[in-house]
């Protein structure tokens, strides 16, 4: 399903060849499509979460700083404040400046942060009492909302502020940071016995 991604799907200002370099990874790697999962998104949405999660683990000096998009910032407000407390999370920041780290770590680790954050959003709605919107997600698309009716825009950024309320109350807990502890130490040990072991 990552065929399907454009540069659309970001909600950074990019280039094509970023789009480029990570479906040239995806297809290297598909053999690990299997962890993308579906939850609160399905998986074509689920793979613009992997996109996205793979730009902000991207050396900083290499990728330049990402900018938000302020048109996506407007439609897609909880998602920037899920990626904000992400990028703040030691655990990313422990895989993201490593020394070692390699294409395939990065891929790995953006898989198992998709997953995660996608079952932890479920979660959240679940928590909170909103899983209906998991429902709608799932039928109208998430990451295409902007191309939908006046009605369902206005309908998907009343549940995007009920989402954010919820949000950051679960962010006071500490449900946030197991589930991106888990999703880094995944990748990490799935990458060690796959690419590190094979090679001794």
């Amino acid at each position: 399903m990552y065929r399907n991604l454009s540069v659309d799907h970001s909600l950074f200002y990019i280039e094509q060849h970023h789009l480029d370099t990570f479906l040239s990874i995806a297809e290297q790697m598909e053999s690990y499509d299997h962890i993308v999962k579906e939850a609160a998104l399905h998986k074509e949405d689920a793979w613009a979460i992997v996109f996205n999660a793979w730009l902000l683990l991207q050396p900083d000096e290499k990728n330049h700083i990402l900018i938000q998009s302020v048109d996506k910032s407007l439609i897609y407000s909880s998602n920037f404040i899920i990626y904000q407390a992400v990028t703040q999370d030691s655990h990313f920041q422990s895989i993201k400046q490593r020394k070692d780290a390699t294409p395939e770590l990065l891929f790995l680790a953006a898989l198992y942060l998709a997953t995660g954050l996608n079952e932890w959003f479920l979660y959240v709605m679940n928590t909170y009492k909103i899983s209906y919107m998991a429902e709608k997600n799932k039928e109208q698309g998430y990451f295409n909302i902007q191309y939908r009716t006046e009605d369902e825009i206005q309908s998907f950024l009343e549940d995007q502020a009920l989402f954010i309320k919820a949000t950051i109350q679960e962010l006071k807990t500490d449900s946030f940071s197991k589930i991106i502890k888990k999703s880094c130490e995944n990748a990490y040990f799935l990458y060690l016995e796959n690419f590190v072991n094979q090679q001794v």
